[in-house]
């Protein structure tokens, strides 16, 4: 569905990623994974259009999508639910949703979407007319990634879901994620907890200072000498 080859990209002056390559299949659900600052982010963003690349080429669905502008991007199907939530505080909840869904295909089926993000999310329904900066920070990050199906999303791409939240509401959190890609949405996830997300993805990447590092199963990764000195303290 996905594939990122050589993909170099800057922010004006600054580098910040060197020919990262990877994909993503149909169906998957695949893991970014990396420090702070190693380029996770900047990768989701030039796969949106939100950054642009110097070289390389990312393919979805065949079509090479690099430096597209963002609306073209996400008329294709991917639908990006960024770090830090970026919601409509002073809208409602519905009204959140409902801006999720302007593109001709997603607003034609605006109503069964709504619904099935309410049975997703239930909390949501209860609180569908309460101004979106009045939730909390959990049900925030529900709202977020119930806009981003709302736009019935091919790749569904998320950054950072769980950051800033309770552990019992990051379980939550993730057990969603595993929910709407069983449901047959692919998933491409940034996420800083590393033993949850390799436990649940199909194939996860490092990333390290703007390069790809490591690349393998969930299961692999797991066993992986670095990973458990790097990330897990082991």
């Amino acid at each position: 569905m996905l594939k990122v080859k050589n993909l170099n990209a800057a922010y004006k002056d600054l580098q910040v990623l060197w020919d990262v390559a990877f994909e993503v299949k149909q169906g998957e659900l695949v893991v970014l994974l990396g420090a702070n600052g190693a380029g996770k982010t900047t990768t989701l963003n030039a796969i949106s259009g939100l950054v642009a690349s110097r070289t390389g080429t990312i393919e979805f669905l065949g079509q090479d999508i690099i430096n597209l502008p963002g609306h073209k991007i996400a008329q294709m199907g991917i639908t990006h639910v960024p770090e830090g939530r970026r919601l409509f505080p002073e809208m409602s909840v519905r009204e959140n949703l409902e801006i999720g869904s302007l593109m001709p295909e997603a607003k034609a089926k605006r109503q069964e979407t709504i619904k099935k993000v309410y049975e997703l999310f239930p909390i949501l329904a209860e609180k569908r007319n309460q101004d979106a900066g009045k939730l909390s920070g959990g049900q925030q990050q529900m709202l977020a990634i119930g806009r981003g199906l709302m736009a019935l999303p091919k790749l569904l791409i998320m950054d950072e879901p769980s950051l800033g939240l309770a552990p019992v509401l990051v379980s939550q959190i993730f057990d969603i994620v595993k929910e709407i890609n069983k449901q047959g949405v692919t998933v491409l996830l940034v996420e800083q907890n590393v033993v949850r997300t390799l436990g649940m993805c199909d194939r996860a990447y490092v990333l390290d200072n703007g390069r790809m590092t490591i690349s393998g199963t969930g299961s692999e990764l797991l066993n992986d000498e670095h990973i458990k000195e790097a990330y897990l303290g082991i």
